[in-house]
């Protein structure tokens, strides 16, 4: 995990837990994984199966609640971050979880259900070229194209499995009952995020007793990558480090 800052051993160090959103990498944490060190924290980057832990099945939230049950056991009281999809599981486990881990932050996270993934009006725009038989929906280019356009491109590069998992990341949202999550919850947000917007940070902060709500201005959807210094201190007062 690195070298322990001046005075403190590594065995001293807080640790805390990260679910990574929806990514194939772990490049945009390890900047932020070093400035923790520094101050005193020992953070587990978790490889979340479909993404950056290779795996065929279809995923389902129960088997992502599980799969973080078996990597938080014989932890006591953890700190969990949870970045996007990685919220989405983090809300999920201390729903069916209570009172297993001390304190949830959660990064632009997702969550909170929406009618669906891709705008209305884009949606019908495609499914009518669909029907038309149109040259756009049977080139691949101009389908990548179009799917960069309605901002889904993690959809399009997708493996099939993983298509199918993330239609039941979104389904699991209507699942998540807010009012049972009494935990302290530090939310930290980009201003300009356009994946997940603030008004969903604002909004999860309503339904979540007891949260705080941190914007990070000039940040999108990953500030952890793009403001580190501002995340990490946040992440570090939130785990008493």
């Amino acid at each position: 995990m690195g070298q322990a800052p001046p005075g403190m051993g590594i065995a001293e160090m807080k640790q805390v837990f990260i679910i990574h959103g929806w990514t194939y990498s772990l490049d945009k944490w390890t900047d932020i994984c070093e400035q923790l060190k520094a101050g005193g924290i020992d953070p587990v980057l978790l490889k979340v199966p479909g993404l950056t832990e290779p795996s065929d099945k279809v995923w389902d939230i129960d088997g992502y609640v599980d799969w973080l049950d078996g990597e938080l056991r014989g932890v006591e009281a953890p700190v969990v971050i949870g970045h996007s999809n990685g919220g989405r599981i983090a809300l999920s486990y201390v729903q069916k979880h209570p009172g297993r881990i001390a304190r949830l932050v959660l990064i632009d996270s997702a969550g909170l259900p929406h009618d669906e993934f891709i705008p209305r009006a884009k949606l019908r725009f495609l499914r009518s070229i669909a029907r038309a038989g149109k040259l756009f929906g049977r080139v691949p280019i101009v389908r990548r194209a179009f799917y960069r356009l309605i901002k889904a491109s993690d959809y399009n590069n997708a493996p099939e499995n993983m298509k199918l998992t993330m239609r039941n990341m979104l389904n699991a949202d209507k699942l998540i009952d807010y009012s049972r999550i009494t935990l302290p919850v530090t939310i930290i947000w980009g201003r300009n995020d356009a994946i997940t917007p603030l008004k969903d940070g604002r909004k999860l902060h309503g339904l979540l007793k007891g949260s705080e709500l941190n914007i990070i201005d000039g940040a999108r959807h990953a500030p952890q990558a793009t403001h580190t210094e501002a995340v990490a201190g946040l992440i570090i007062k939130a785990a008493g480090a």
